[in-house]
């Protein structure tokens, strides 16, 4: 993925504006993003917080020194001073380059006060208690950026910026794909729980009961060279499919478990009622899946059945289901047995 390092130029301007075009053009070169004064107005307290935030977005931060320690505010320290005291606290690797003959520097490049020389004195002494290269002119300073600046890259691999366009790799794009189901199914989830108990009764507006159903199915066998394939439906209850997946949901079930249980349950019916069946190895029998996908569908349209709630580990990605209150009642009431009624004689 091709990434790019925005960098921060630090400096003061009007005496550095050969050495900052040489930067500029060195990073430009190494395919960096070149951040710095050139893109603010003149420096002043509001300002430090436009800047103080392009630092936070950069990768590294270059500072140069040269003749002068340049405009200071109301506390009596430098911007440049500033902005690096900010990049070291903020963790940002930094990186220093100093004249290597101060005194060959012309007299109109540096400070006039002996004060403001003072402080330039110090700031350079607090610098170079970091990594910092020494520089002759401003060609100089150029090609002794692009080493320095390779080398920080490798001692403190940053981040950088990417294209859009790149940025979304297919891993990505799936796990984003994983948590937007996963929303999805927790929506749902708060949903139902916040449904009032009265209202999670039986809806028997939709079929139910003894309403007939008719379940397609498909039946392989012979396999990998006779293979044989029936296509065929049969018709059940909605009692008889509840009897059959309703136990499996007391305590929750994915909807491969409740699948295979009424795959399991429709095909031994089938078999006791057809002997006849073909008898090769590996026989292979399931519902459509659009007749699974209408099952469940009337099961909550009734109101017999809801999402799982409990919590699972991130690799499971299958749904689960439970009854609901009115789904239990109603289960219990088809596989409970109650007493025969005794007739008073007396």
């Amino acid at each position: 993925m091709d990434r790019r390092h925005q960098v921060f130029i630090s400096s003061t301007f009007a005496d550095l504006k050969e050495e900052r075009r040489e930067i500029i053009h060195s990073l430009l070169e190494m395919d960096c993003i070149p951040a710095g004064m050139e893109m603010f107005p003149a420096a002043n307290e509001d300002q430090m917080t436009l800047i103080k935030g392009v630092i936070d977005q950069c990768d590294y931060y270059l500072v140069v020194i040269g003749g002068r320690y340049g405009s200071m505010s109301a506390e009596g320290i430098s911007y440049t001073e500033q902005e690096y005291d900010y990049a070291v606290a903020e963790g940002i690797p930094v990186m220093g380059f100093v004249p290597s003959e101060p005194d060959a520097i012309p007299q109109g490049k540096t400070d006039k006060s002996d004060h403001a020389a003072q402080k330039l004195a110090a700031f350079q002494a607090k610098v170079q208690t970091r990594v910092t290269k020494d520089y002759k002119n401003a060609e100089d300073l150029g090609g002794k950026v692009a080493r320095g600046l390779s080398q920080l890259r490798k001692a403190h691999p940053r981040p950088g910026w990417v294209r859009g366009d790149q940025a979304m790799t297919p891993e990505t794009r799936t796990e984003i794909a994983e948590l937007k189901a996963e929303v999805e199914r927790l929506k749902r989830v708060l949903a139902e729980e916040s449904m009032p108990d009265e209202v999670a009764v039986l809806d028997t507006s939709f079929q139910h009961g003894s309403d007939p159903v008719k379940l397609s199915w498909i039946f392989e066998s012979g396999y990998p060279h006779s293979r044989k394939r029936v296509e065929q439906s049969t018709s059940y209850t909605w009692d008889e499919i509840i009897k059959a997946i309703g136990p499996y949901m007391v305590d929750e079930a994915s909807e491969t478990q409740l699948r295979n249980a009424i795959d399991t349950y429709v095909a031994q019916d089938i078999y006791k009622k057809n002997t006849k069946w073909p008898t090769e190895l590996n026989p292979s029998f399931e519902l459509s899946t659009a007749t699974w996908g209408m099952v469940l569908t009337q099961l909550r349209a009734l109101k017999i059945i809801t999402v799982g709630t409990k919590k699972r580990s991130t690799t499971d990605k299958d749904t689960y289901l439970k009854l609901t209150k009115a789904g239990d009642d109603y289960l219990v009431a088809l596989h409970a047995i109650k007493r025969a009624t005794m007739k008073n004689n007396a």
